[in-house]
């Protein structure tokens, strides 16, 4: 791929004029709002696309978004800091947290109850989802195969020591604990609008033909033919701990030349996976876009 790269963080903020029309169903008569392009709750104000977004959409991608933001990566994000509207009082303080006695097998042997955890004091882990590349640019696969899996990352000797307390107050001689789930739908559906939003940022308009609004509003739900991984490893260029990195171009030749695609990596210092999402088609040179040149 021919990329441009973009590091996100909570020290920069880009405001981009509005495009004149919602960048996802084209309304230019309904009142229009101010678009995050990432999400507050992962990149701040980071960048801003003005006047781009009816309240009909807005109130149809909120509904997964939230979901994602807030049950899947919630307790991570207070974990790192992460930007929050909410007001200090109101944010996560305490976790609870199911621990259960397994086998050495790993089965359900007995319910050893709930705890209430610190956020300071929680084991650091957060939940994404790894799957193979989007069906646009492979061959087929089975629907097991084109599932994809959870993906997790843990800090494991917190975990140990954590479930070793467990076990000498219970007396148990193996423990477990219920982590984080992911909706594979709303997360890569969430991808799928954000690389939308990038693209539009970046490009304009009237740069691609797009081939993800039927994911971002909800008319369609098969995800895996446009939001996949990945599979070739990337390094990771300039990045601390809390970064979203982006990036954003086209194939260099191929059956996929002239495709937008757009590569997101979420805290890629922890070795998550790096998502590609086939944004649309080009229906001008890039390039020259990129250049000022037309």
């Amino acid at each position: 791929m021919k990329l441009n790269v973009h590091e996100l963080n909570r020290s920069q903020t880009i405001r981009l004029s509005s495009p004149g029309e919602c960048i996802y169903c084209g309304d230019t008569e309904s009142k229009l709002r101010d678009e995050h392009v990432i999400p507050y709750a992962l990149a701040a104000n980071t960048m801003i696309l003005e006047k781009s977004c009816c309240e009909t959409c807005q109130n149809i991608i909120q509904r997964y978004e939230q979901e994602v933001l807030k049950k899947q990566l919630g307790i991570f994000r207070a974990q790192v800091d992460a930007p929050s509207r909410s007001k200090k009082r109101d944010r996560i303080t305490h976790v609870d947290v199911q621990f259960v006695e397994v086998n050495d097998g790993g089965q359900f042997m007995r319910d050893l109850g709930v705890r209430s955890i610190p956020v300071h004091e929680l084991p650091l882990a957060v939940h994404l989802w790894q799957s193979p590349m989007p069906r646009r640019l492979r061959h087929p696969l089975t629907p097991e195969q084109e599932q994809g899996k959870p993906w997790w990352f843990a800090d494991r000797d917190g975990i140990d020591a954590m479930c070793s307390n467990i076990r000498e107050e219970t007396g148990a001689n193996y423990v477990a604990y219920k982590s984080g789930q992911v909706n594979r739908l709303h997360y890569l559906r969430s991808l799928a609008k954000n690389a939308h939003a990038f693209a539009a940022a970046q490009y304009g308009l009237d740069a691609f033909e797009p081939y993800l609004l039927d994911l971002i509003l909800c008319r369609s739900d098969d995800v895996a033919e446009f939001v996949g991984d990945d599979p070739f490893d990337a390094p990771v260029q300039d990045a601390n701990g809390h970064t979203l990195q982006i990036f954003l171009g086209e194939p260099m030749g191929g059956e996929e030349q002239g495709l937008i695609t757009a590569r997101f990596q979420l805290y890629p210092t922890l070795g998550s996976p790096a998502h590609l999402i086939v944004v649309g088609r080009a229906k001008i040179d890039i390039q020259k876009r990129l250049a000022g040149e037309i």
